[in-house]
Formats: C-alpha cells, sequence, structure tokens
C-alpha cells in the first residue's frame, strides 16, 4: 500500500515538475474521452483517425512513467557463400550473414573483381582481382554531417545507409518579461539510404536518397530489396498540435519526388499492439536496390532491438520490462520481463503486419532467433546472474503464428547465455559465469525439445559458427576462476572445434589460444568480422593481441587479473582442419612502425592501420583497414601489393 501511495505521489510531482520545465501539457488538458468509434480497442489493429492516435500518445506521455519504458533509440549460418563472376574471381567471400540468401550490411562488400570499402566519408572502390593489376579505381568523398554505416552491393548498384540529426528551434510566444530566455531544441534521428550506380567504378553516382524520421535499428538485403527497420518518437509537443499525420506520423522524403517530407502512412494506417502506453514508432521500409519503383512503408505504435530475418518473414524483437520507478529502484529483473515479438511478411517487397508474441527473458543477439520448418526457435536469459533474483535459460519455441508450442526452462541456473546456434532440428547454447558449459538441444520436435548433452570446459564462447552437421567453431576467452570461485577473469582469446556427432556428449576436438587478458577480436562482437571456407580449409580474423612479460604469465601467485601490453594488431590467418585443428600459417599487419605497439598505453589508439576484415579472391587473401587493402597468397602469405586510401 505505502509503495503505491508513493509511486503515485511521486508521479504526479513529477508530472507537475515536468510539465511547468519541459512544456508538457497538464493532464487536464488531455484527459479528453473519445467517442467510442474512436477509441482504440483492445489486441492487434489500426487506429480508427489521427484524434485516436493523438489519444494514444496522450496516454503515453503522462503514463506512470512518461513513456520511459520504452527502448531508448540511440537456421543453420550461411558460411560465406563461394559466387561466380565472369570478370573476377571464380571463387571469393562474401560477408558472414546468418540465413543463405539474406544478405546483412557492412562496411565492406566485394564481387569477385572489385572491392568496395567504407572509410570515413569516403566510399572507396578498389581493382582487387588479378592482385597484379590491383588499384584504387575511385575515392567518393561522401557527404559532410552524415554518420556513414554500411553498404550492400547488388550488380552495378550500391546502397549506402547514413543516418543524421536535424534539429529545430521549438516556436514559443514572446512573453512580457525583463529577462530573455533562448528557446528550446527539438530534433529527430533521420535515417538515409542512398542509391548509387557503379556501373562506371571510376566514377559512381548517386541516383537516388531516401529519409526516414527516425534511427536505423537494422537492415537486411532480401530479393533485390533493401528492408530498413527504423525507430522514431513522436514529438514531445504533439499534444499541441493538431492531430494529422503531419504532426503525428514519422516522414520521409524521396528525391524522385522532390524535396518535401511526406507522412511515412495515414493515422488510420497505423498499427498498435494492445493498449501498452508507447510514444515511439516502428517504421520497416522496403527500398529497391535498382533505384527504380516505390518504396513500401509500414508504420506501427511500438519499437524494435533484434532483427532477424528469413527469406519470407521478418522478425522484430523488443525487451519489456513491464517498468515502473519504484520496482526498479527494488529489483530491475522482475517477473515482467519479457522480449516482445511482432512478425511480417515479406513479398514481393510489400511488408504485411501477421502477428506478434512473447517470451518470458531477453535476447543475447539476432542469433537468439532462428525459423525452422515454420516454426521460431527462441533463446532467452530471465533474471541476473548478479542481482537479487537468479538468472535461468530458456529456450521456446513458437508456432507460424507465435504461439507457444514447446519449451525448455531453466537451463544454468544463474548463469547468463553468451552465444547460440540453431542449425536444423539441433541447437546449441554456450553459458557462463565461471565456467563454460556447451548444450545441446534436439528440437526435431517442436512440442517437445530437450536437452540432449552438455559439455564443461574453461572459458566461454561468444560466438558459434558450424563447420560441419557434426562439428562447430566456437571463438571466445579463456577464463580461470577466482578464489572464492564466485566468478571468473577473463583470459586470452580461446578458439576450438566441438565434435557434437555423440549429442549426448559433446567433445572438446580441438583448441588454441591467443595471447593473454586483454587481447581481442571484432569478431567476437560483430559475425561478419569472421572468416571461414571449409573447401579452403581457412579460418582468419582480425586480433589486438596482448601479452605478459613471462616472468609475470609464470608467476603461480598471479590472481589472473593482470592485463597483457599491447604487442601486435593485425589478422591471424589458420589452416583449420578436423585432423589437425588449427594450424597457423601466419600474421598480417598494417602497422609499418614496431615501435607503435609499446607506445600504445591502455587503449590501442593508431586505429587507420587495424585490419578490421579479412576477405579472399581464389587464392588472393585481401585484409582491409581504414588505410588500406594488401594482397597475399593466400597459403604461403607472400605479399603481392597493396593498395592505400588517401586520407584526409
Amino acid at each position: 500500500m505505502f509503495q503505491a501511495f508513493l509511486f503515485k505521489t511521486l508521479t504526479a510531482m513529477l508530472a507537475a515538475t515536468m510539465g511547468a520545465s519541459y512544456g508538457f501539457p497538464p493532464i487536464s488538458k488531455i484527459d479528453i474521452p473519445l467517442p467510442q468509434s474512436q477509441a482504440v480497442q483492445a489486441g492487434v489493429g489500426k487506429f480508427a483517425s489521427c484524434t485516436a492516435l493523438k489519444q494514444q500518445i496522450a496516454e503515453a506521455q503522462t503514463a506512470k512513467n512518461f513513456g520511459l519504458r520504452e527502448v531508448m533509440v540511440t537456421d543453420m549460418m550461411a558460411a560465406p557463400m563461394a559466387q561466380e563472376s565472369t570478370a573476377g574471381a571464380a571463387d571469393f567471400s562474401q560477408t558472414n550473414v546468418q540465413v543463405q540468401g539474406v544478405d546483412e550490411a557492412d562496411v565492406i562488400k566485394q564481387d569477385g573483381e572489385y572491392v568496395y570499402h567504407l572509410t570515413g566519408q569516403k566510399l572507396n572502390i578498389s581493382r582487387v582481382y588479378p592482385a597484379s593489376q590491383a588499384e584504387l579505381k575511385s575515392s567518393t568523398d561522401l557527404d559532410q554531417g552524415l554518420n556513414v554505416r554500411d553498404i550492400y552491393v547488388s550488380g552495378n548498384r550500391l546502397v549506402l545507409m547514413a543516418g543524421k540529426w536535424e534539429s529545430e528551434v521549438y516556436p514559443m510566444p514572446l512573453m512580457e518579461r525583463s529577462v530573455s530566455i533562448v528557446p528550446p531544441w527539438r530534433g529527430q534521428s533521420v535515417t538515409l539510404a542512398q542509391i548509387w550506380d557503379i556501373s562506371d567504378r571510376s566514377n559512381p553516382k548517386k541516383i537516388r536518397t531516401i529519409e526516414f524520421d527516425g534511427s536505423l535499428s537494422s537492415s537486411r538485403l532480401i530479393a533485390g530489396r533493401v528492408y530498413l527497420i527504423m525507430n522514431s518518437w513522436s514529438p514531445w509537443d504533439a499534444l499541441d498540435l493538431m492531430p494529422n499525420e503531419k504532426n503525428l506520423v514519422p516522414a520521409y522524403k524521396d528525391s524522385r519526388s522532390g524535396d518535401e517530407f511526406k507522412p511515412m502512412a495515414g493515422c488510420a494506417d497505423v498499427s498498435y499492439f494492445d493498449l501498452q502506453p508507447t510514444r515511439q514508432y516502428l517504421a520497416v521500409a522496403s527500398v529497391p536496390v535498382s533505384g527504380e519503383g516505390e518504396v513500401e512503408k509500414q508504420v506501427i505504435l511500438g519499437s524494435s532491438e533484434t532483427i532477424y530475418a528469413s527469406l519470407e518473414n521478418l522478425y522484430v524483437a523488443r525487451q519489456d520490462w513491464s517498468y515502473s520507478p519504484i520496482r526498479d529502484s527494488l529489483n530491475m529483473q522482475d517477473q515482467g520481463e519479457k522480449t516482445v515479438i511482432y512478425k511480417f511478411s515479406l513479398k514481393n517487397g510489400k511488408i504485411n503486419f501477421e502477428h506478434q508474441g512473447s517470451v518470458p527473458g531477453r535476447l543475447l543477439n539476432q542469433f537468439s532467433l532462428d525459423e525452422f520448418e515454420n516454426n521460431l526457435r527462441v533463446a532467452t536469459t530471465k533474471g541476473s546472474s548478479w542481482g537479487l533474483s537468479q538468472s535461468t535459460n530458456n529456450v521456446y519455441i513458437l508456432d507460424s503464428g507465435l504461439k507457444p508450442r514447446g519449451d525448455i526452462q531453466g537451463i544454468a541456473p544463474g548463469e547468463t547465455i553468451y552465444s547460440v546456434r540453431f542449425m536444423g532440428k539441433k541447437g546449441y547454447m554456450v553459458t557462463f559465469r565461471t565456467i563454460d558449459p556447451l548444450f545441446v538441444f534436439d528440437l526435431g520436435n517442436p512440442d517437445a525439445p530437450k536437452i540432449l548433452g552438455k559439455l564443461k570446459i574453461p572459458g566461454y564462447s561468444d560466438y558459434l559458427h558450424p563447420m560441419d552437421e557434426n562439428h562447430l567453431i566456437g571463438i571466445g576467452k579463456n577464463a580461470v576462476e577466482s578464489e572464492d570461485k564466485s566468478f571468473a577473469w577473463q583470459q586470452g582469446m580461446k578458439m576450438a572445434v566441438f565434435d557434437v556427432s555423440d549429442v549426448e556428449n559433446p567433445k572438446e576436438l580441438w583448441k588454441t589460444e591467443i595471447g593473454d587478458r586483454g587481447t581481442d577480436s571484432p569478431a567476437l562482437h560483430n559475425h561478419k568480422a569472421f572468416l571461414y571456407s571449409a573447401g579452403k580449409q581457412l579460418l582468419a580474423l582480425p586480433i589486438q593481441l596482448a601479452e605478459l612479460p613471462a616472468s609475470v604469465k609464470n608467476d603461480p601467485a598471479r590472481s589472473g587479473s593482470e592485463y597483457g601490453d599491447f604487442t601486435f594488431q593485425g589478422a591471424y590467418i589458420y589452416r583449420l582442419t578436423l585432423d589437425k585443428g588449427f594450424e597457423l600459417l601466419g600474421r598480417i599487419s598494417h602497422h609499418e612502425d614496431s615501435q607503435a605497439y609499446l607506445k600504445s598505453g591502455y587503449y590501442w589508439g593508431d586505429y587507420q592501420n587495424n585490419v578490421d576484415r579479412i576477405l579472399y579472391a581464389d587464392d588472393t587473401l585481401i585484409t582491409a583497414s581504414d588505410a588500406m587493402l594488401q594482397f597475399h597468397h593466400l597459403y604461403d602469405l607472400n605479399q603481392l601489393g597493396q593498395v592505400k586510401y588517401p586520407q584526409n
């Protein structure tokens, strides 16, 4: 009773304070009952009018949490596919994606003859095959003020995704007072999709630009169309404005049809899911890579965090905490923690909302979701391994309508998911607190999934990659337990091959360790930095190496908390086979001054020469940094040449 009274009191005080200080309208101004024909009904549907949409925003703006519960916007793994090219290499690497046929944007792309690379505010196009004829074809300055993000390449078209911030002075009436004040600013994140004609690689031309209100959450390229998923907020002053699309609905602008922003949808076309208060919009847009055709759009009252796409469906997930300030102060991980999932069908560029569902807990990343035989598999962690409520990990299987079918709950209590991989009828999960259990799941019967086996080893895997049907590659960190065994100290990097042919007794077949505490790789956090080719027996990834002096490393009294000094940054190149495991072929660095490592402090600062992507074209290995491309023979690593980029 006291908590409820205190919460209501604080809410009222905060509402009054925020209304006075930040221009929120008083509650009495917006608490207007609507005619029944315009009222929003529970469930899934569309708003009857702009007045109904405005009323829903009003309820969110004056709710107990003032809209703060929203996300603040700020199948088998498809190995890089070997593709055919008439002018370039017959076999070349592509972006490491989650689902074959569903491309994911990255800072670098190639087509077997040319590499397209974003570095800072430049788009660099280089001929890379054959390496003897490698050259920089063009380096194009991109618009200033853009937060350049990533690209897609399809034939003679390149699609660039970027963001920017647009702000304006909020108009206020002049007050009769002696002291003037600066009028407040309001702003909006804007997402841009630029389509470039790259048929002449020496002179790429921007042919179309589409701008959307909102911040880009993620994107996918499927069958010639780029799908962009964006979050945006309704203006905080929306309740002072007339209830129409221009004032309430996110807008877009297409260079094909002029310079004017237009609403992405009519109020009656905005969908909603239940009656939970939100001021945030989720917008999904479909842009043709060709530069021709219309932009398809779908606007929903909601938000997005994690994106997964199959060839036919898009799944957008967000975390819902059932947030309140009182519960938050007592225990963040309360019983309301869940993940809401929206399902959209994708057909011929059209975007249609199909279903909404939810599961308890939170997702790790996009690999926590997987569609298989019309079912969606979801892996979550619920609670905190360090908080008041003990964490548990779970696997849920939802049907095509996102209704529950089967589940496995209560996996590894007290631990947290660090990586997940779904492969056909099997699933694999790594959890961690002090030791790394690898769990194997049988998901063949979606109504009765079960754990088949597990393997406990030191350390953990941040990323799991299929090697074949019976073997997994894991990359992560080694770890040593603390003296009281309550936690573990992260050490250097560790890579392992797991044999899961005996599903009840998975084994660590091979392993290799890299460096000491402080060693890191972009591939641990971004699967696009990981390169593996079964046909070439090739595994490569960028490494920032930290090493301890031998006197410290061999000291039996050391705790495991000691960080090493930076000694190398570049690509580690391995031959990987089931017979011999990891064989280090060599290392490639773009840093010419060996003293640079000795000059570094806790953070490695010479980022321009840091290798962050590795590709191949036939037997040529390509390493990429913001400074250059380097070319090496794949098997002896002899350098074949390089292309240097112009620096600002």
